[in-house]
This record gives structure tokens, sequence and C-alpha cells, in this order.
């Protein structure tokens, strides 16, 4: 039977994926920590630009997460599938940059990396094609279904372009990277063995079907 994915392993790699959402939500939390305090060079405004730019990772994840899910164990298609991912998040960056500017393109650059884990791309061919294509669907969908239901909950405006002034972004952007960061340490790892368990058990059984059948025919 084909070797499965430790517990161990999985959770290292899901919590390499969480870490940056656990950053950025401790940045959006020392503002309701210390009374409207902003940690190095935030501001209200620059929350609600991270904020937008995050609506923007997810309206292209369709066409972002696309070169995530093409497995190859060679080094150089890996390098161009990286590639190509960051092409596609700079034509995505240039359209925040006639949005909100330079930070806009700046912020959505860092989250369409830190919201589809990005910062793995390269330990990513650890796992079956399968895997990786339900994992990096499940962060897309489950990210787009938080963004519009925190944005219910908190009364924020329909047009995000309204939202850089307002004081509630702080609460929304805190929960929604928590939330994220929550998912990837406490679903996406039992989710993902019992993926790669299961294709391994599939191999193996297939496997076995095949040599039963060679026998046969010799």
């Amino acid at each position: 039977m084909q070797k499965t994915h430790s517990r161990n392993r999985i959770l290292a790699y899901c919590l390499a994926a969480a870490t940056p959402l656990l950053l950025m939500a401790l940045i959006f939390n020392f503002s309701l920590l210390f009374n409207g305090q902003y940690i190095f060079w935030t501001s209200l405004d620059s929350l609600g630009y991270i904020i937008q730019a995050e609506f923007l990772a997810l309206a292209s994840g369709v066409l972002i997460i696309l070169p995530l899910i093409i497995q190859n164990s060679s080094l150089l298609i890996r390098l161009l599938r990286f590639l190509l991912f960051a092409i596609l998040a700079v034509v995505f960056s240039w359209v925040a940059y006639d949005i909100d500017g330079m930070a806009g393109m700046l912020f959505y650059a860092l989250l369409i990396f830190i919201t589809f884990g990005g910062g793995t791309l390269f330990v990513f061919d650890l796992f079956t094609t399968q895997s990786r294509a339900y994992l990096t669907m499940l962060r897309w969908s489950l990210g787009l279904f938080l963004y519009v239901s925190l944005q219910l909950s908190f009364d924020l405006d329909s047009n995000i372009a309204n939202w850089k002034d307002t004081p509630q972004v702080v609460p929304f952007g805190a929960a929604y990277f928590y939330l994220l960061f929550l998912f990837e340490l406490i679903l996406y790892p039992p989710l993902l063995y019992y993926l790669e368990r299961k294709h391994s058990e599939d191999s193996f059984i297939s496997d076995k079907i095949a040599r039963i059948n060679q026998r046969q025919t010799a």
C-alpha cells in the first residue's frame, strides 16, 4: 500500500498555510484590544483597503487557483506553475491598482497568497491531485461564504468602496481572518488526512486488481 502522509506532516503543512492568516487577524485584533490604536503602519483606511483587496482576491479566485491544481514532480514544472500563479496575481493586482491605487495593488498581491496558501506552493505536491483540488476549492468557497456572511452580520454597505472609513471593518477583518485560521488548523488537517488515506487505499486495491488480471491473462 502507498504510504499515507502522517498526521503531523499534514498538520505542519496546514500550520504553514495558517500562520499568515493568524498574523493578519492579529493586525485587526490589535485595534480592538487597544481602543482604536493601530499597529505599525496600519490605520482605519489601510484596514479598509485590506478588506476591499480581499474581496477582489476572492472574486478572482476561480482563475487564480487553477495553477494550484496542476501536479507534477518536476521542479521546472513546479516553478512554471508558481510563475503562472504569480502572473495571474499580477494581472489582477493591476486591476486592484485601477480601483484603489498602489495600496490596493500591494494588499491584493499579499492577500492572494495568504488566502490560497500561496506560501506553500512548493510543498503542495506532497498531496494527490484530488486532495489539492478539493482543498483549494474549499478554501475559495469557504472564504467567499465567510466574507458575505460577515458582511451581512456587521450590516456593512453592499458597496465595499464605502467601507474604508467604517469602524466595522476592524471586527469584520479580525473575525474573518481568525475563522480562516481556525479552518486551516481544525477543519483541513483531518479532511486532508482522510482524502490522502482514501486515495492510498483505492490505489492499493486498484493495484491488486491489476495484478490479478495480469496473472489471469498471462
